[in-house]
């Protein structure tokens, strides 16, 4: 599904990323651990191209992301730190026109089951501006549900959520992977990834210092170790 291969990126010549390189599979929900600054939000930035690295390439589904055709990115989703979404409309509105924007066709009631789902029925007609930042990560999330895809990229998917919404967020994560689909996704609490994730990968002094599946042996202090 995916190729990474040789990846590197500085800013203002100091390096963020360094020769970086990994596979993922169809069915494969990857982890990405690190301190800050270790390179993980400008790895999948680079990945959805939103971000150019210096050198290297990424191939999904045999196309190569960087050559700048949308068509190579079919499929492939990016939810980022930015809201993303549109203040002044109201939830039932943003939902309408992101579906609109990915050439999907939905009707109220459709919109009504996800608001539904991600406990945003009783704000449907409130604008997001005066959404809680909870809120505002679920509805996010929520469009999910509405268009097509098969490798989600997700930048710290839990920030802003209160107890009940990180386990309602990892229980969507797990629906969402159904054999054909693959996750991304950078989070910072190792409970949390040993529980959802089939991989783990930290990047650490530019580089990647881990990448073993959920079941290698003793999993849990290699991560401490060298997240501490």
């Amino acid at each position: 599904m995916l190729t990474v291969s040789n990846i590197s990126k500085s800013f203002h010549y100091k390096p963020v990323l360094k020769d970086i390189s990994f596979s993922l599979s169809p069915g494969e929900t990857l982890a990405l651990l690190g301190r800050n600054g270790a390179g993980k939000s400008t790895l999948l930035r680079i990945i959805a191209k939103i971000s150019s690295p210096e050198e290297g390439q990424a191939i999904f589904n045999g196309n190569n992301l960087f050559e700048g055709v949308a068509a190579h990115r079919k499929g492939l989703y990016y939810c980022g730190h930015a809201p993303g979404l549109y203040p002044s409309l109201t939830a039932s509105e943003n939902l309408h026109y992101f579906s609109a924007l990915h050439g999907r066709k939905t009707n109220p009631d459709s919109i009504n089951s996800v608001l539904k789902d991600f406990d945003l029925i009783d704000a449907i007609d409130e604008p997001v501006k005066v959404f809680s930042q909870g809120m505002m990560q679920r509805l996010k999330l929520s469009f999910l549900e509405l268009i097509d895809w098969s490798l989600l990229l997700i930048d710290e998917p839990f920030n802003g959520l209160d107890i009940p919404g990180q386990k309602f967020v990892m229980n969507k994560m797990e629906s969402w992977q159904n054999g054909r689909r693959s996750i991304i996704f950078v989070d910072h609490d190792i409970n949390r990834v040993l529980k959802i994730s089939s991989r783990i990968m930290i990047l650490d002094k530019h580089s990647i210092v881990l990448d073993d599946p959920i079941s290698t042996s003793d999993l849990e202090n290699k991560i401490t170790s060298l997240m501490n």
